[in-house]
């Protein structure tokens, strides 16, 4: 076979661009773990240099305590609740902000005036601040400033606004104008913060529901089904001597399915046996010169270079089948042949006894 060294196999593997995926780098940056310890990294090393210019930069250290996500199940499945549906939830956050920038506008120009408060009130000795910091409504931003302030944390614009004045006598307010303030302001609670946040949230909260039943289901699969043969757990418990975990620990102990592919990989191709090359040709494939097709090896080892077969045929796997359950297949049609011999004795024993009183009475 032809040799290559490591240089030589780092070049080929770049060149050879049906097996090596070109967006290596997104799929690397796109790990969670990694991800996660990259920015506990960078966190740690800007607190530490940026500690004398920066007077908070130690709080940075504060980002390590949340690693601890990383160690619960439960906290990944939090987490991935709101980053599985990403693509829904930036829409619709998309649409809450065009729907408050919307509000914004029309506070602007109809009620710009109104977006004021009085004097803060004294209750029990303590100064009541106003909830918007006495905001003034002067331009389109200030008034979408104020409305996602108010908005978000109260659900209701209203209290952003002066309250109405229900005297309607000579100089009093105008009764369409605060007709039109209720209706800006109930349509703002019933679009925004009633149907809109309900959304995100319901998104939020199904896709945590979703993820929950999925990781159950692959979590029962594993409890309750073979990996190797797909057989229930059921039927071995009942007709294994074993039972299911001896089935899964001797007869399809998966480590040993792993360590078998790993043998083949180590072994040359001219020791195989026929079931190894069977296996081999349905799982594995040689890495070959373009140009002689010989088989390349390790310039190392020694060893065959060979990689996985993208089209892996498990067929040579046992499909819901195991040696311990055709054994009693076995015994039990075994039994079943000796009692219909037994039966078909007595029936000719019955014969020749009904034959023999056939004699006598004639």
């Amino acid at each position: 076979g032809v040799s290559l060294g490591i240089g030589q196999r780092v070049a080929r593997a770049w060149a050879e661009s049906d097996r090596v995926d070109a967006l290596w780098l997104p799929a690397l940056i796109s790990d969670p773990v990694l991800t996660g310890h990259s920015i506990l990294t960078f966190a740690a090393l800007f607190a530490l240099v940026l500690e004398e210019s920066l007077p908070w930069a130690p709080l940075l250290m504060l980002s390590h305590l949340l690693a601890v996500i990383n160690q619960s199940p439960v906290l990944r499945n939090v987490i991935k609740s709101i980053t599985y549906r990403g693509n829904s939830l930036l829409q619709t956050g998309l649409l809450a902000i065009i729907c408050y920038y919307l509000f914004g506008v029309i506070g602007f120009v109809a009620f710009q005036e109104l977006f004021q408060f009085e004097n803060a009130d004294i209750l029990g000795g303590r100064r009541l601040v106003p909830g918007n910091n006495n905001a003034r409504c002067t331009s389109i931003w200030k008034c979408t400033l104020i409305i996602f302030d108010v908005g978000l944390r109260n659900q209701d614009i209203g209290e952003a606004i002066l309250g109405p004045t229900w005297n309607f006598e000579s100089g009093g307010p105008n009764p369409e104008r605060i007709l039109y303030r209720m209706v800006y302001t109930f349509f703002f609670f019933v679009m925004v913060s009633t149907i809109l946040m309900n959304i995100i949230f319901g998104i939020i909260i199904d896709t945590f529901a979703e993820l929950r039943e999925k990781r159950e289901k692959v979590e029962e699969e594993m409890r309750g089904r073979c990996f190797i043969c797909g057989v229930e757990r059921y039927i071995f418990d009942t007709e294994s001597p074993g039972g299911f975990a001896g089935h899964i620990e001797n007869d399809h102990d998966m480590w040993k399915y792993l360590f078998f592919q790993v043998y083949l990989r180590e072994k040359d191709q001219c020791d195989y046996t026929g079931g190894e090359s069977y296996v081999f040709k349905k799982s594995l494939k040689a890495e070959e010169d373009d140009l002689t097709h010989q088989v390349l090896k390790d310039a190392e080892t020694g060893s065959e270079l060979k990689f996985t077969n993208p089209k892996v045929d498990l067929l040579w796997f046992p499909q819901r089948s195991a040696l311990v359950l055709k054994s009693k297949e076995l015994s039990s049609a075994t039994a079943t042949l000796n009692k219909v011999a037994a039966l078909d004795q007595r029936v000719t024993r019955l014969g020749a006894e009904i034959d023999a009183c056939l004699g006598k009475l004639s």
